[in-house]
C-alpha cells in the first residue's frame, strides 16, 4: 500500500493544566513539552507505522524545530523529500491539556501557510506511485492547495481520503466515488450545519457527505465509536472502552490507520475495526506522535479481544 500525505507539519507545545483558565485569568501548568505534530504529519507517521509506504509533502522553517520535524517523519518510515523549507518560523501548535484526555488546540501555521496549489500539483504529478496509491489530506493547509491536491489526485487516477479538519465546506461534485471524507462529530456538525450529538444524528451527516459525490463518509464519535455510509449502506460500530489519557493525535491516528488497512473493496468493516483498535490505543497514552501505536501493537490488541467484537 502506498500513500502520499499532504499537509501540516507542526511543533507542539503541549500544556497539562488542571482547569483551562477563564477570561482575565491566570492557572499554573502541571507540565510542558514540545512534540512533534500536525495533522499532516500525525497521519504520515501511523500510516507508516502500520506498514504503507509514505511520502510527505510539506513545508517546515528554517527554525530550530525544522531538522527535528523532518527527522523524526524520517525516523518513523516517512519519505521526507517532498518536504520544503521556507523562510520563518514552522507551524506551531499551542495544546492545553485537561485531566480529562481532552484537548483543546490553537494552530499557528507558521510554513504550512506556503504550500501553494502550484507547488502541491507539482510534487503530485512528479510522484512516481501505483494506482492503488490514497492521497491523504486535511485543512491545516491553505485551501486552494487542498482543491489542487484533489484535481492533481484525480488526474492520477489516486483515491483521495479528505479529513475535513479543521472544517470547512464541502462543494458538491469535489469529491468522487472512490474517495473518502472523514472527520469528527464537532467537524460532521460544522460542515452539515446541524447537530451531531448521536449516532443517528452521524449518519444523516454521512450521507449528506455521500450526496456531496463522496464514495464512503466516515464520522469518528470518539468513545462512542465510528459511523459509516457508502452505497452499500450506513452503519455503526462501537468502540472499546479504554483509560483515556490524552486524546492528541487520535483522529489522526484512526485515519492513517484505516487507510492501511483498507484497500477500497468491501470489507470496510474490517478497517474501521482496525483503526478503531490503533486508535483506542493512542487515547491510552500520552504524547501525539509518540503516542502512535505500530502495526504488532494494534494486531495484538485485536487479538486480546474476541474475534468480530467490540466489547
Amino acid at each position: 500500500m502506498d500513500a502520499v500525505v499532504i499537509g501540516s507539519i507542526n511543533v507542539d507545545l503541549v500544556v497539562r493544566v488542571r482547569e483551562m483558565p477563564g477570561p482575565g485569568a491566570t492557572v499554573l501548568a502541571e507540565s510542558a513539552r514540545h512534540q512533534v505534530g500536525g495533522k499532516g504529519a500525525n497521519q504520515a507517521i501511523a500510516a507508516a507505522r502500520q506498514g504503507v509506504r509514505v511520502r510527505m509533502i510539506g513545508a517546515v522553517g528554517t527554525d530550530a524545530f525544522a531538522p527535528m520535524l523532518k527527522d523524526s517523519l524520517a525516523r518513523a518510515g516517512v519519505d521526507v523529500s517532498g518536504v520544503a523549507e521556507v523562510p520563518g518560523p514552522s507551524g506551531t501548535a499551542l495544546i492545553f491539556l485537561e485531566p480529562s484526555g481532552e484537548n483543546r488546540i490553537v494552530v499557528v501555521p507558521g510554513a504550512n501557510a506556503a504550500l501553494s496549489p502550484e507547488t502541491v500539483e507539482r510534487a503530485l504529478l512528479a510522484t512516481e506511485a501505483p494506482r492503488e496509491t490514497a492521497v491523504m489530506l486535511q485543512n491545516e493547509i491553505p485551501r486552494d492547495a487542498v482543491m489542487a491536491a484533489i484535481r492533481a489526485a484525480h488526474l492520477r487516477g489516486w483515491r483521495v481520503v479528505w479529513n475535513v479538519a479543521p472544517p470547512s465546506e464541502v462543494p458538491a461534485g469535489v469529491l468522487r466515488r472512490g474517495d473518502v471524507i472523514a472527520m469528527n462529530e464537532v467537524e460532521a456538525a460544522r460542515v452539515t450545519g446541524r447537530e451531531v450529538s448521536d449516532e443517528r444524528a452521524a449518519a444523516e451527516a454521512a450521507e449528506a457527505m455521500l450526496a456531496r459525490g463522496a464514495g464512503l463518509a466516515i464520522v469518528t464519535l470518539g468513545p462512542k465509536g465510528v459511523v459509516a455510509a457508502s452505497a452499500r449502506g450506513t452503519f455503526h460500530l462501537p468502540a472499546w472502552p479504554v483509560e483515556v489519557r490524552d486524546t492528541t493525535a487520535a483522529g489522526d491516528t484512526w485515519l492513517g490507520a484505516f487507510v492501511a488497512a483498507w484497500d477500497g473493496g468491501e470489507d470496510v468493516r474490517e478497517a474501521l475495526r482496525y483503526a478503531t483498535a490503533a486508535a483506542s490505543l493512542c487515547v491510552s497514552r500520552m504524547g501525539a506522535a509518540d503516542s502512535i501505536p505500530a502495526r504488532r501493537e494494534v494486531e495484538a490488541f485485536l487479538r486480546s479481544r474476541p474475534q468480530g467484537k467490540f466489547v
